[in-house]
Order: C-alpha cells, then structure tokens, then sequence
C-alpha cells in the first residue's frame, strides 16, 4: 500500500512538473503591448544674436571668395556652389603669396574694425563678445582664481605619519 501512496505522489509531481514546462515552453499570449510613444528630446533653442553685435572679421579667403566668385559662376554657370568653392579653394592655394597679401592686408583691416566696434559695444551694452553681462563676467574670473596654499612637509614622517625605520 504504500509503494502505491509513493508512487501516485510521485505521478503529481510528475504532472505539476510537466505543467511548469509547459508554462515556460509554451507561454500564454499576453495581451498586446501598445507601442510606446516616442518621446524626442525637446531640440535646445539657440540664442538669439543681439543684432546691434559687430559682424565677426572676415578672412582673407572669404575677402578672395567674394571677388572672384561672380566670375566663376557666370564662367561654369553649370557647377553647384560647393564645386564652385572648391574651384576657388584650389586657386587660392595656388596664388603667389604677393596677391595673396593683398587680402590678407583686407582682412587685418577688418579684424581692427571689428575690435573697434566690439569695445564700443561692450561699452554701451555691458555685455562681453561671449555674450555674458560684465557683472557675470567678474563673477566667474573670481571663481577661476585660487589661492594654492604650500604644503606643509614633514621629512621626518612618510606619507601615513608614522615613523618607519627611525631610532
């Protein structure tokens, strides 16, 4: 009799076994996931430029650039503006450095106006080319300077403070 209690327990485990099996092999059909809505990161606004600002000095190629542009665009009416510049580039690369100093003598020129006009700027408006307000500007030189104190050296201790091999 009980050879037949053990071996009727042991058929239920069995089952309960064959059960759990099938439960993992054979899930039942969850409901449908809805898809998630797709969340974007809120795009970071740019500042808006103060339009009273002085325009930023040009360069000696951009001084080339611009004269010698309408040329090739009625001379290859065909090219796109990118080949256009390259053609440009690879010219400026290849001019003898005496016509070159002459834009690079236009673009100097500029970069003195354009510091001119950024100190009258910061003059009138208090605001830094960065675009900081000169109190926000004093505020962060303070933080930037430290004060670095000397460290006070023992030579007679290592770096733990006891004494090692000294009597």
């Amino acid at each position: 009799m009980q050879d037949k209690k053990d071996q009727s327990k042991f058929q239920d485990f069995l089952l309960q076994l064959k059960a759990l099996v099938d439960s993992f092999l054979n899930p039942s059909p969850e409901p449908e996931e809805q898809p998630k809505p797709q969340v974007t990161k809120a795009k970071k606004q740019k500042k808006q430029k103060d339009p009273l600002a002085p325009k930023m000095p040009k360069s000696a190629f951009i001084f080339y650039f611009q004269d010698k542009k309408e040329r090739f665009q009625s001379q290859y009416p065909n090219l796109q503006f990118q080949e256009i510049t390259k053609l440009i580039a690879s010219e400026w690369k290849d001019l003898p450095k005496e016509i070159q100093q002459q834009y690079h003598d236009q673009a100097e020129q500029d970069r003195n106006r354009y510091s001119q006009e950024q100190e009258l700027y910061q003059t009138q408006t208090g605001k830094q080319p960065n675009g900081k307000s000169q109190a926000k500007a004093n505020k962060s030189s303070a933080k930037k300077e430290k004060i670095i104190k000397p460290l006070d050296l023992e030579e007679d201790n290592d770096s733990f403070g006891a004494d090692i091999g000294q009597d």
